[in-house]
């Protein structure tokens, strides 16, 4: 899968956890996802369904299998976070849009709530 990452702040520790776990996303990696979501997380796809906690992870699948990943914001502050892109493949394209919230300001701290948004354009 080719993936185009923002240029942006490096010294921001949660613009690269926010990025890798888009990433893990979109390439369906469950147990890389699982590790970030708190055990009573909640996961809701806007339009389609809620799921809760790290199992979230293996139920929350972007549309299809991408080819190709692009995020193109990452914006992070204190517990929130959230980051858009797009994903493509064989001629499909869907923009997406996640929402971030962490149980707690430190950068070790696990995804507490994340709405995501999948349109196809």
């Amino acid at each position: 899968m080719e993936i185009k990452l923002p240029t942006g702040c490096g010294n921001a520790p949660r613009v690269g956890i926010v990025g890798d776990f888009t990433v893990n996303w979109a390439a369906g990696d469950e147990a890389a996802m699982s590790d970030w979501l708190a055990s009573d997380a909640r996961w809701s796809i806007v339009g389609t369904a809620i799921h809760s906690g790290p199992e979230a992870a293996g139920k929350a699948k972007p549309p299809f299998e991408p080819e190709r990943v692009e995020i193109t914001s990452v914006i992070t502050h204190g517990r929130l976070a959230s980051c858009d892109g797009y994903l493509e493949a064989g001629g499909k394209r869907v923009a997406f849009s996640h929402a971030f919230r962490f149980a707690g300001a430190s950068k070790t701290a696990k995804i507490a709530e994340l709405r995501s948004y999948c349109i196809e354009t």
